[in-house]
This record gives structure tokens, sequence and C-alpha cells, in this order.
């Protein structure tokens, strides 16, 4: 099986563990995933941010969202642009976001912000412990990440999507942390030698 099958596999599979959880367990955990990224101080110093709109049985982004639109921190948001490019829109309302033709909820506007960003919150089908991450498989956030300066990437999952071992490629961007409902993992602290 040659490596764009074996992410093909693994997304389905991570999928379906992630889709098997029931809705108040998700909404659950991800209170908890939430709590322990408040947990952060360089979340809690964070000035700019970027952070990604839930989707599905995704880890729950509103209330967070919410939370950082109310402190009046500059927050953009994705917005995906024709088969390849991710751009990062200010929102400051979440009036101002619609459906997109797969129901994703995205900023209307298409202005994109060049700014740095202090945070990226990150979504993702799976992940490893060492923080190496498999997307939906059109390399939205890897493109985004080589192009956009981010101070610190953090992977939001559940627990049932964290595996042994993912098939890589060399454009894979590793994140910083990877926040579950059980743990914080602080990939800056650890060596895997």
């Amino acid at each position: 099986m040659n490596l764009h099958e074996q992410k093909k596999q693994l997304r389905t599979e991570l999928k379906q563990r992630r889709s098997k959880l029931s809705e108040s367990s998700r909404s659950k955990k991800s209170q908890q995933i939430i709590q322990f990224l408040h947990e952060f101080d360089e979340f809690n110093q964070a000035k700019s941010l970027f952070c990604y709109i839930s989707y599905l049985s995704e880890v729950e982004t509103n209330s967070l969202i919410s939370g950082i639109l109310e402190q009046n921190l500059a927050l953009s948001v994705p917005k995906i642009m024709g088969k390849t490019e991710m751009l990062a829109i200010p929102l400051t309302d979440l009036s101002d976001l619609e459906p997109d033709k797969m129901g994703i909820l995205t900023p209307e506007s298409s202005l994109a912000t060049s700014d740095s960003f202090d945070i990226a919150i990150t979504p993702g089908v799976g992940f490893t412990v060492r923080g190496e991450r498999l997307g939906y498989g059109r390399g939205y956030y890897d493109r985004w990440f080589s192009k956009n300066k981010v101070k610190i990437k953090i992977g939001i999952a559940f627990e049932v999507q964290i595996v042994g071992e993912l098939p890589l490629e060399e454009t894979d961007m590793p994140l910083d942390i990877l926040i579950t409902e059980e743990r914080i993992i602080d990939l800056r602290k650890k060596s895997f030698d």
C-alpha cells in the first residue's frame, strides 16, 4: 500500500472513531480541552490568534471563539479558496459567518490578514504524541503554516484520534503542543531521539 492509500485508510478509520463519540461526550471532552488550553500562559497572553471553526465531529471551538471575541483579541479564522489555498480572515463577530458549499461556517469576507500569529489552533483527523498531524488530505494547513508566521501551533483532538504512527511526507508540519481531553503534550520540551 502506498503512502497516499495508507493516509486515506487511516483517515477513514480515525473519522469513524471520532464520529462514534456521542454528542454529549464530544461536548464534555471539548470543554475539557478548552479548559486545558486556558492553562497555558502563552494562550492567555496571546494577542493574535488563528482558530478553526469546528465542523461535524471535530473538537468544538464555538465557545472558544466566542471567548476570544469577548476579550477583543485579534482573531482570524480559515477560509478555503479554490483547491489549494487557505486564507486567514479576521473575525469580529460570529454573525459574519455563513455556511460554505460543504456547510462549514466561513467568513463572508475574503480579505486576508498578513499578520503573524501568537497561537494557531489546528484541527486534524489523527495525531501522534510527537506532534505529527494527519489532516484531511488537501494540505491546506501545511501550506498555510509554510507561508505564515505562527509562534505556537496547537493541535486539539480527542484521545481516540491519537495513534502510534502516521504515514508522513516532508511537507507535513509538526505541532508545538497537542491537547486532548486527558492530557497536554508540550512538544517544545520533549526530545524523541
